[in-house]
């Protein structure tokens, strides 16, 4: 079978992967000058550097399925969150005390012992064996269930910008019911980040390759069942899979979209030097005024605390999201985090701003299954995120889909 994938992230080399492994004829086409898609990795004064905020879920069993981890030399953050109220430097932590016993009690000193149970029902409602099963009934969206769930406004201030930091919606229309399956998979595995950064995942896929043809530089402007046009000339084959994001996905296939509308997801993160790190540990620091006036960074996490820069430099990443990512002002993030660090900010330099559109898709909080009913949409196969839900689990499982539907057999992992 002659194949054409368009589209060369995560679930693109998958499919591909699958397909070649399965003895077909694969040709990938992707617009851009490498592979990876919104997985991404720069070089930055010597050491790799995430464009955007990731880390890698190894409780997600797509990744058990397709990811070789100990290939990838990761680390894993620290089972904990830590939070700031720039206001008045107070901070906080709330940690996972049945990893970690000795979170117990900063835990419940930040949050009570009532909503230190209410944590608790959460973790334990979860299922490490089906860690999506929380999508398939209908839910409230996470701004609400947030509230239905009973936690105080000063543990809400935790939970609100974290889970703003996952889905990039400042308004957390996304489903709880993803919520639910974000913390089955924090509370069944780890966080991890590879040494060589996020782009490492995908390009552990990309080395498995062997006779696909990839065309790097190559924008697709059309595709059809049997079709993919590139400059105006159609090329034929059996079966053609679109593996683009989703605002992509409906420029290209405007069926595909239905009730799934792209609404974009921002994210913006300002990247410095530091001569000493602000704190030591591999968390992420949360804000619990974000959001307030002034409050404009969603969280900050230093990189080089889990893998360090080979010349001892610190770094320090501050990430926005929604309308505060646009056009962000490099002194005015640095004035920002004087608030929270003090004034040795000032001995801080500007390394890189890096901005993502479109990083993650929209699903219709009215939705309520763990991927979207149609996996072909005129006779084209359809894989991403966007047909799932935003997450690595979510677009490895897309891959599946479309790969089960040819008959070709999974896992796939090396």
């Amino acid at each position: 079978m002659k194949v054409a994938v368009v589209g060369g992230g995560l679930a693109g080399l998958a499919v591909a992967l699958g397909c070649e492994e399965d003895g077909h004829d694969v040709t990938l086409f992707e617009a851009s000058s490498e592979l990876g898609g919104r997985m991404k990795t720069l070089q930055e004064a010597n050491h790799p550097l995430d464009v955007g905020f990731h880390v890698l879920h190894t409780a997600y069993s797509t990744v058990k399925r397709w990811i070789d981890l100990d290939a990838l030399q990761s680390k894993p953050m620290d089972a904990c969150t830590m939070t700031i109220a720039p206001s008045s430097g107070r901070r906080r932590l709330l940690g996972d005390a049945l990893r970690n016993p000795r979170y117990l009690l900063s835990t419940l000193k930040s949050v009570g012992i009532s909503d230190g149970l209410r944590f608790l029902r959460w973790r334990m409602s979860t299922s490490a064996r089906d860690l999506e099963r929380s999508m398939d009934a209908p839910t409230a969206t996470i701004a609400e269930g947030l509230g239905q769930r009973n936690f105080r406004a000063s543990t809400q201030r935790v939970l609100q910008p974290l889970f703003a930091g996952i889905t990039l919606d400042p308004t957390l229309s996304e489903r709880i019911g993803f919520a639910d399956f974000t913390w089955g998979a924090m509370s069944h595995g780890k966080m991890v980040m590879p040494r060589d950064g996020i782009a490492a995942v995908p390009n552990q896929l990309a080395a498995r390759l062997r006779s696909t043809e990839v065309r790097l530089n190559t924008s697709v402007e059309g595709v059809t069942a049997s079709s993919v046009v590139v400059n105006g000339h159609p090329e034929t084959f059996d079966r053609v899979v679109l593996a683009v994001p989703q605002h992509v996905a409906g420029r290209m296939l405007p069926d595909s979209l239905g009730e799934h509308q792209p609404v974009e997801r921002l994210t913006t993160t300002v990247v410095f030097v530091a001569p000493t790190a602000p704190f030591p540990q591999a968390r992420l620091l949360l804000n619990e005024e974000w959001g307030e006036e002034g409050q404009h960074v969603l969280h900050v996490h230093l990189p080089t605390n889990l893998h360090p820069h080979p010349d001892g430099h610190h770094w320090v990443v501050a990430t926005l999201v929604g309308e505060d990512a646009e056009n962000v002002d490099v002194e005015s993030v640095s004035a920002e985090l004087t608030n929270w660090f003090g004034p040795s900010v000032s001995q801080w330099s500007h390394l890189t701003t890096t901005t993502v559109r479109h990083a993650l898709p929209h699903i219709n909080p009215a939705h309520h299954a763990r991927a979207l009913p149609n996996l072909e949409v005129n006779g084209v196969l359809l894989a991403g995120d966007h047909r799932t839900h935003p997450s690595v689990q979510g677009t490895l499982r897309s891959a599946e889909r479309v790969l089960e539907h040819l008959s070709i057999p999974l896992p796939r992992r090396a």
